[in-house]
């Protein structure tokens, strides 16, 4: 297991929530906050035309239920193993907890008049301030968080003419906090997390703003970007095509946003290069500290993690074996010779589909290994019968202009994933299913999943 996260450094969830309030939750017995306000449905993050916050926002009521309805948030399976003592004692502690945030969004709040009086000068100057006093060993959780909440708060307003409001001021101490936030859509993730990552990253080592796709990537750091530079901060932006200095010049910015697919992989190449000089990462190890900020939490850490990251690598493919299989999986037939998993998206031969795959092919096992080390025939008919029954044109693949190849086409954005293939030679079977020529088979190198191992660690499993 190589931790991504190490130390101090802290893995922060941002996540859209259905419902009609603002949650900000932790899944721990000992760490759950939760703080919503179920009188507004307006979107914190727009600017309103004024600096204040609406008197309408509640921030002291402390509730489990939603505001769309009354009925309290499940948690499922959780629920069976919990107890009313359990559940009292996290009720206890959040109560805790949130007074205290109270209390540092207040003192967030009497700085606001000082900070309103600054020059553009003398917020830069704030950074600089900040950043010798970390040096000097200043605990980041102590009055220099205040402070600085107070500053970006102030910045973000004269440039992008957005104010953190006051659930959005206890959004970023739970973010910093190193616990997991869940937002509703237009309720201003993107604004929250400016205030954490400014902090972190006048440590000396990066923040990074991880989302689901280049467009957010992009879009975050044009809008959210202009706060950090403001301040003197650098900010940096990997998109999906850029060269390795490119990469490199990047992230070596104070911020940086970036999506989770891209970071995989150029995590990946780092531990593949032979120099340090060809990674790209800071630290140049492919290992490296920092503080993370991962928005559509539950898309990053659980439907994309299911697949994972791999570099492969060319070898010449045994075409006849891909026809072979072809054409035995289309008179297979079944519930006669295989059974389908449609929710695993998998097929499984039965002893006959096995029996009359090495009859027709008139070998002793389909798992054996032939002379020309060309590979068992198992996986071959397999991943055939799958493409027959799992695969559906235009919704899993498709075929590229020119009869070019097979594209994969990504379930959550709609769009084809140039470059990205699947496991065990599975494009050479579409391939063949749709008639187009065999290329070179690909053999896996590293491979990677992004996984959410605990609250404040980011890790990749090899």
């Amino acid at each position: 297991m190589v931790q991504f996260c190490k130390g101090a450094a802290a893995i922060i969830a941002l996540s859209a929530f259905p419902h009609g309030s603002i949650s900000y939750q932790l899944p721990s017995h000992q760490r759950l906050s939760t703080i919503t306000s179920t009188q507004s449905r307006t979107p914190w993050n727009i600017n309103s035309g004024s600096r204040h916050a609406p008197s309408f926002l509640n921030v002291n009521k402390l509730t489990t239920t939603t505001s769309a309805s009354s009925t309290s948030l499940s948690m499922g399976f959780v629920e069976d193993f919990m107890t009313g003592r359990d559940d009292e004692t996290r009720r206890v502690a959040n109560e805790k907890y949130i007074a205290e945030l109270q209390e540092r969004v207040k003192r967030i709040n009497e700085l606001e008049s000082t900070v309103e009086e600054l020059g553009d000068e003398e917020m830069v100057a704030k950074t600089m301030e900040f950043r010798e006093r970390l040096k000097k060993g200043e605990d980041i959780n102590g009055k220099i968080l205040e402070e600085a909440f107070a500053v970006v708060r102030e910045a973000a307003w004269r440039v992008i003419e957005q104010r953190h409001y006051d659930v959005q001021l206890l959004g970023g101490l739970i973010l910093h906090d190193g616990r997991l936030a869940e937002m509703a859509t237009g309720e201003g993730k993107t604004l929250v997390s400016t205030l954490p990552c400014y902090i972190n990253a006048l440590t000396g080592k990066p923040s990074f703003v991880i989302t689901v796709n280049d467009y957010l990537a992009r879009r975050d750091m044009e809008k959210m970007g202009q706060v950090h530079r403001y301040l003197g901060l650098s900010v940096g932006l990997i998109q999906a095509g850029m060269k390795e200095e490119e990469r490199k010049k990047a992230y070596a910015c104070d911020v940086v946003y970036v999506t989770n697919a891209e970071l995989g992989f150029d995590y990946l190449r780092d531990h593949l290069a032979l120099s340090p000089a060809q990674t790209v990462l800071p630290g140049n190890t492919g290992e490296f500290e920092g503080f993370c900020v991962v928005d559509e939490a539950d898309s990053v850490l659980i439907d994309e993690a299911r697949t994972p990251l791999i570099i492969s690598k060319q070898v010449p493919a045994p075409a006849n074996k891909y026809r072979a299989a072809q054409t035995l999986a289309e008179n297979l037939k079944e519930g006669v010779h295989y059974t389908v998993d449609l929710k695993n998206k998998n097929c499984v031969l039965n002893e006959r589909g096995y029996k009359d795959c090495e009859k027709a092919l008139g070998v002793q096992s389909l798992f054996e290994e032939p002379a020309d080390a060309s590979g068992a025939w198992a996986p071959f008919i397999l991943n055939a019968v799958k493409a027959k029954e799992l695969f559906n044109r235009d919704i899993e693949y498709t075929v590229l202009p020119n009869n070019a190849g097979v594209g994969i086409i990504d379930s959550f954005t709609g769009r084809v994933l140039d470059g990205r293939r699947w496991v065990m030679d599975f494009i050479r079977v579409l391939r063949q299913r749709r008639g187009l020529k065999l290329v070179n088979r690909v053999r896996s190198l590293p491979r990677s999943r992004i996984r959410h191992s605990s609250v404040n660690s980011l890790v990749y499993r090899e």
